[in-house]
C-alpha cells in the first residue's frame, strides 16, 4: 500500500469514529438535557488513536447541532429550534447578497452560523407574536478590554428598537466572522433571547421566554474555537437588559 493511499485510509478510520462519536454526544444530549460538555464528560469519549476526546467544535461539526427549547408563550407550550454550526460556504450563508461584504470562502470558513426558528407552532394568530434581542459581548486579548452591546443598527436604537427580528412568530439567523477590529485576540459571544413582545396580551410588558448563547474566539490567524451553545435563563435575561437599561 502506497503511503498516500495508507494515510487516506487512517484518515477516513479517524473521521467514522469521530463521526460515531459525535452521534454518541447528541444522544445523551437528546435522552438527558445535558450540554455538550456534559454529554462529553458523561460519555468519556476518547478517540481510539488519541489521548484527547473529541472538542466542541468537532461535535458542532459532526452533527451541524440541533437543539429544541422548551417555553411557554401566552399559556401555551412551545418549542424553539436553534441550529449551530461551523459556516463552510460563503453563499449558502448569503454574504453574497450583503453589498460590499467580502465573499472569499476565508472570511466564513470556521466561524459560526446560528439559525434560530419555529419548525410548528400550537399557537395561532396574534399569539404567536414573539420577538428576539441579542446581546453582544467581545472580549478583547484575554480580558484587556470588554465591550456589551445590543445587536442592532445605531438607527433602530435611536427609535428605541432593540428587536433583531420579529413576527408571527420571529425567525434570526446570524453568521458573525472577521471582527478582531485590530485586536490581537477576541472572544466574541452573543446572547440571544426570544421574547414576548408588549402588548394587549400581557400588559404591554416585555417578558423572557427563552435564551442561549454562542459563539467563537479568533486571532490574527483566524477563528480558534467554536463556544458552545449554552441555554440561558431568565436570570442572565435580567442581567443583561438591566446592563443595557432595556425595561422588563
Amino acid at each position: 500500500m502506497s503511503e498516500a493511499v495508507e494515510e487516506y485510509a487512517k484518515e477516513y478510520v479517524r473521521e467514522y469514529v469521530r463521526e460515531k462519536q459525535a452521534v454518541n454526544v447528541k444522544n445523551i444530549m437528546e435522552d438527558t438535557g445535558f450540554t455538550v460538555e456534559q454529554a462529553l464528560d458523561e460519555a468519556d469519549l476518547l478517540a481510539e488513536n488519541s489521548n484527547e476526546r473529541m472538542t466542541h467544535e468537532e461535535v458542532y461539526r459532526a452533527l451541524k447541532s440541533r437543539v429544541t427549547i422548551p417555553f411557554t408563550l401566552h399559556g401555551i407550550e412551545e418549542m424553539l429550534t436553534v441550529e449551530y454550526k461551523q459556516g463552510t460556504d460563503p453563499r449558502e450563508i448569503g454574504y453574497d447578497a450583503l453589498h460590499g461584504f467580502p465573499i472569499d470562502k476565508i472570511c466564513c470558513t470556521g466561524y459560526p452560523v446560528m439559525h434560530g426558528y419555529f419548525e410548528h407552532m400550537n399557537a395561532t394568530g396574534y399569539r404567536r407574536s414573539c420577538g428576539f434581542i441579542q446581546f453582544v459581548e467581545r472580549i478583547e486579548n484575554h480580558g484587556e478590554n470588554r465591550e456589551f452591546s445590543i445587536d442592532v443598527s445605531d438607527e433602530n436604537l435611536e427609535k428605541g428598537n432593540p428587536y433583531f427580528a420579529y413576527g408571527y412568530p420571529a425567525e434570526i439567523f446570524d453568521a458573525p466572522c472577521c471582527n478582531l477590529a485590530g485586536c490581537k485576540h477576541l472572544k466574541w459571544t452573543a446572547y440571544t433571547y426570544l421574547v414576548d413582545l408588549p402588548s394587549r396580551m400581557n400588559g404591554n410588558k416585555l417578558e423572557f421566554l427563552a435564551g442561549y448563547s454562542w459563539g467563537y474566539e479568533e486571532d490574527e490567524n483566524g477563528p480558534q474555537r467554536l463556544l458552545p451553545l449554552e441555554v440561558l435563563t431568565k436570570n442572565e435575561w435580567k442581567r443583561h437588559a438591566t446592563e443595557k437599561g432595556i425595561k422588563y
